[in-house]
């Protein structure tokens, strides 16, 4: 949990108030099934009174929802959400090779293709594509959100990224855990291969793609129960992903 300034508007400009409100948000992202003030009290550190207060006020935004006691993400938090991904206009770049890849490629193979955006620590489900043979537990779901550091579409997004950015990101300690993958990363090209981190068999490659900064915007990942004789930066599957984001970052660079 980001560190709160200790008085109502800090040094670096931040209101007290608005760092808190945030803190609440972000650990009612990560509790789907919402949870109850003293709940967020404790995960947050600030005090229930002032929780109370705050969900009140945001309440009152439709940023939170309230059930017997419970609170949960409030239908406003999808405008947010759908701003930041119109304003980048990543989906409409990268759907049309999300296609190609799960119709053209990944012809006869029970594969998920998807599209994620990082924020912050985590790496967020923006678009998938599958097919009829794509079991039905692959299949994630948009909107679905995991650690960075932890998955395939995450290390390859923070591959990109300087070790100051890395730090301030995940910090030190997670970030000195991850490091010798990262490495290895880069010395792929950016391909990112798992399996098994997610369910047993399952088979991930993920690559980014970029638009004016060397950082990168995002990252597309094939995933699949028999992509495991496709886990080289040579196999055609992985050269096929690669001329898609090269011309995903091309079109984020020029629109």
């Amino acid at each position: 949990m980001p560190e709160l300034p200790s008085s109502d508007a800090d040094g670096g400009g931040r209101v007290q108030s608005v760092d808190r409100a945030f803190a609440v948000l972000r650990e009612l992202t990560a509790t789907p099934k919402g949870a109850t003030a003293l709940e967020l009290s404790r995960r947050t550190g600030i005090e229930r009174t002032t929780v109370h207060r705050l969900l009140k006020t945001l309440i009152h935004w439709g940023m939170v929802t309230a059930h017997e006691g419970t609170y949960a993400l409030g239908p406003e938090c999808l405008l947010f959400a759908a701003g930041h991904i119109s304003r980048r206009e990543i989906r409409r770049a990268v759907l049309p090779y999300a296609v190609e890849l799960q119709e053209k490629v990944l012809q006869g193979r029970s594969a998920l293709v998807s599209i994620s955006i990082p924020a912050r620590d985590r790496i967020v489900i923006v678009e998938r594509i599958w097919t009829p043979l794509t079991p039905m537990n692959v299949i994630i779901e948009i909107g679905d959100q995991f650690l960075i550091d932890e998955c395939a579409s995450g290390k390859s997004v923070l591959s990109t990224y300087s070790e100051e950015r890395c730090i301030a990101t995940l910090g030190q300690a997670r970030y000195d855990k991850i490091r010798p993958d990262l490495r290895k990363i880069r010395q792929a090209g950016g391909f990112c291969m798992t399996v098994g981190n997610y369910k047993r068999g399952l088979a991930s490659i993920a690559l980014p793609f970029r638009g004016q900064s060397t950082e990168a915007l995002g990252a597309i990942v094939v995933s699949g129960l028999d992509l495991e004789d496709c886990l080289d930066a040579e196999s055609p599957l992985a050269q096929h992903l690669h001329r898609a984001c090269e011309n995903v970052s091309a079109a984020l660079r020029h629109g």
